[in-house]
């Protein structure tokens, strides 16, 4: 069975190493990159499962990065990660194609629960 590939997008090197570690413990591939473009560009040359933003990154917003994945790979699902977020912002994420906005500090166990129930329901509509 294909390994899901997740992508990680935050300036913080602390978070991008702790995520791709818990996530790569649990099987899944990723790559972690600390800024919106690079992220991007990722994107742009494979196809990614899902990809997780920080909100608040040097070159770009996450609700850019947001908009410029979901142009380049429809089934890419994206999840926001922020320690800034008032409900307008949460709205418009969700409305512009976010599956989630994780808050600051998350538990790693929120996130690992998010993240299968977003392959379960990608891989049932496959199906179908």
């Amino acid at each position: 069975m294909k390994k899901a590939g997740i992508l990680l997008i935050d300036d913080e090197p602390s978070i991008v190493e702790a995520l791709a570690m818990i996530l790569d413990d649990q099987g899944y591939e990723t790559v972690a990159v600390q800024c919106g473009r690079d992220g991007i560009n990722h994107a742009s040359q494979r196809s990614f499962d899902i990809t997780i933003t920080d909100l608040r990154l040097p070159d770009m917003s996450g609700l850019d990065v947001l908009n410029a994945i979901r142009e380049q790979d429809n089934n890419n699902r994206v999840i926001v990660i922020t320690a800034h977020s008032t409900p307008e912002m949460v709205c418009e994420l969700k409305a512009s194609g976010a599956i989630d906005v994780l808050k600051k500090p998350f538990m790693p166990s929120d996130l690992l629960d998010l993240i299968r129930i977003v392959l379960h329901e990608r891989e049932r509509q496959s199906v179908t």
